[in-house]
């Protein structure tokens, strides 16, 4: 487990995170937003809506439908589900750093601490096409639409740890010289 602060400190501009400096040893880093359109429908769906009823409620009154709900239950939603689901969809990233001791993940903001995985339990390395819904892999030559390649860790426990990434080629590249630098 990884104990101490975030030596590789990082900042938030425009939606982007820029590191203000780097650690040494540092081999690779990737920063993927975690932005689907159906995830951003389904949330952004129930905040217009709330947002639509609080605007509604302050004009006119309640709208038809809520008239039993308390007034700070509906506001405890709209500030629930229509400011913060919504802001922190928008503000999640996925965090891979490769570094010469080990493999760092952090899911922003949500995980305040990277963890880690150290180099010395990776026994196996390998890209793999992965069906996400299925949890299963693919070693067929062509895999289908809804498959993608993802970085397949071994562990010397005999535990597999699956990490997405875009590029997945570089992933597998980094680890491997990390693995033989160790």
């Amino acid at each position: 487990m990884f104990i101490g602060t975030c030596i590789c400190s990082g900042y938030v501009n425009k939606g982007e995170v820029t590191a203000k400096h780097l650690e040494k040893g540092l081999i690779f880093r990737e920063v993927q937003k975690l932005q689907n359109t159906v995830f951003l429908a389904s949330v952004l769906y129930p905040a217009l809506l709330l947002w639509y009823i609080e605007i509604y409620s302050l004009a006119f009154g309640k709208p038809a439908g809520v008239q039993n709900l308390p007034d700070f239950c509906l506001l405890a939603l709209w500030f629930i589900f229509g400011v913060l689901l919504p802001l922190l969809s928008f503000c999640t990233k996925n965090i891979t750093e490769v570094r010469k001791d080990g493999i760092y993940i952090r899911l922003v903001p949500l995980n305040p601490l990277f963890k880690k995985i150290p180099i010395y339990v990776i026994e196996e390395c390998k890209i793999q096409a992965y069906e996400p819904f299925t949890a299963k892999d693919s070693m067929d030559k062509t895999p289908s639409k809804r498959e993608n390649f993802v970085v397949t860790l071994k562990l010397i426990t005999g535990k597999r740890v699956v990490i997405n990434s875009k590029n997945p080629k570089e992933l597998q590249q980094a680890i491997m010289s990390a693995v033989a630098n160790f």
